[in-house]
């Protein structure tokens, strides 16, 4: 069932980066990619140039932020919007990117709004001298500094923010496909704060 949600979130994203639907919230590009989904994980665009959608990548990802929004959910109390940072994370695409990111806000039913913590920041969506969201969650997943960058899926670090005093981190996690080709995860720490 998780495997046929998510092929229907990758076709969502996949039509409106196709200009057949509508942009993420907080997505600065007004460009649209001319195309049609051709039912195979792939947008096929105008020309011979395809965009190769990987979808058990996306869905490992998704996995992901879902974990996370699962653990210390007293954060997750009277939020009407999240942001999310994926700009770190070396081994998406940014049309993946933008797939994991809609269709985990489309899962939760929020807008999202796409930047760093330091953008969110700046919109004044952060307190950044309370440090302190008071309506909404910042989650982020970036490439592990220390991480192997020759591994197809390097390890990763991602978190679940609130506040200075409210945040949930997965650290050091690390990726493995199984024999049937299935993507999973394993946090190698969980830090809290």
């Amino acid at each position: 069932m998780r495997k046929i949600v998510a092929m229907m979130l990758c076709l969502a994203v996949a039509l409106s980066l196709a200009g057949c639907g509508k942009k993420p919230a907080g997505d600065p590009s007004s460009n649209t990619i001319d195309g049609e989904p051709n039912g195979t994980g792939a947008l096929n665009t105008s020309g011979n140039n395809t965009i190769a959608i990987r979808e058990d990548v996306c869905e490992l990802y998704l996995e992901v932020l879902e974990d996370l929004w699962n653990v210390d959910t007293g954060l997750n109390s009277g939020i009407t919007q999240i942001g999310i940072d994926l700009s770190g994370l070396s081994d998406l695409t940014e049309e993946e990117k933008d797939i994991v990111m809609s269709g985990f806000a489309s899962k939760l039913d929020l807008p999202y709004i796409k930047g760093t913590w330091e953008e969110l920041c700046e919109q004044g969506h952060i307190d950044k001298e309370d440090l302190y969201w008071e309506d909404g969650l910042f989650f982020s997943i970036k490439t592990s500094e220390d991480a192997d960058p020759d591994t197809e899926h390097p390890a990763f670090d991602a978190q679940k923010w609130r506040s200075g005093l409210g945040a949930y981190y997965f650290i050091q996690c690390t990726v493995q496909k199984d024999a049937d080709g299935k993507w999973s995860y394993t946090v190698g720490q969980h830090a809290i704060s």
